[in-house]
């Protein structure tokens, strides 16, 4: 008899979301602790998205003191990801010196976003628009005297107070262990993408696109002649 196929709500990288999954495969793990009462169990299962086929692992654990309606400590291997790379990160890598390693650096940024990292994600922030600025206005000294040079050039002031608010985030973190929620970390994301799509990937994009675009077609001028009087 084929066995029971089970179906489970389960985060997707690839999706980006929430999918059902099948679990593939199940193994569980019991420990006893000291005294009688003690135990805990580790089950482990292999499942596949539904949809695209993704396959992880999942891990609950569970142990004598978890209340009976409380839900067990669950992860997922690889971690759910909670940010996705903008889709034009390749026309960014082409468009910034290579001595930069800005693509290196995201790639970094993201990583502990996924890990859940929120300090070091922060910090890594900063220190990104800290490389931008200095790329295009070279280091002309502290913080506000490249966003003086900035704004003179690429952004408007409005911008500007975004990025205010975007590299206080990060001074907090880097000097006062400041440790931002997830909702205030995405909004320095969002700030910091905005930038560098501005800076480093439009103006090219503005660029191709002008060339491509074929000119409006000139209507011919018809003057009507005169009929000669006879």
């Amino acid at each position: 008899m084929a066995a029971e196929t089970i179906i489970i709500q389960a985060p997707c990288n690839d999706c980006g979301r929430k999918t059902d999954h099948e679990v593939l495969k199940t193994h569980t793990k019991s420990f006893r602790g000291e005294e009688d009462y003690e135990w805990w169990k580790t089950s482990y299962r292999m499942i596949e998205c539904r949809g695209c086929h993704f396959i992880s692992l999942e891990r609950s654990v569970t142990s004598w003191e978890d209340q009976q309606n409380d839900p067990p400590q669950t992860e997922y291997f690889p971690p759910p990801i909670s940010r996705r790379f903008p889709s034009w990160i390749v026309e960014l890598a082409m468009n910034v010196p290579i001595e930069l390693d800005l693509p290196d650096l995201i790639t970094e940024i993201y990583s502990a976003l996924h890990a859940n990292n929120r300090r070091l994600a922060t910090m890594g922030a900063r220190t990104l628009l800290d490389l931008v600025m200095t790329d295009k206005v070279t280091d002309v000294g502290r913080f506000d005297q490249k966003l003086d040079a900035l704004e003179k050039e690429f952004i408007t002031k409005k911008q500007r107070k975004f990025l205010e608010a975007a590299l206080d985030v990060g001074h907090a973190a880097s000097h006062r262990g400041h440790c931002p929620t997830a909702k205030q970390l995405d909004q320095v994301m969002d700030i910091v993408e905005s930038i560098l799509q501005q800076i480093y990937v439009l103006p090219n994009a503005a660029t191709e696109l002008k060339k491509s675009t074929p000119p409006r077609k000139k209507k011919a001028i018809i003057i009507p002649t005169r009929r000669q009087s006879t």
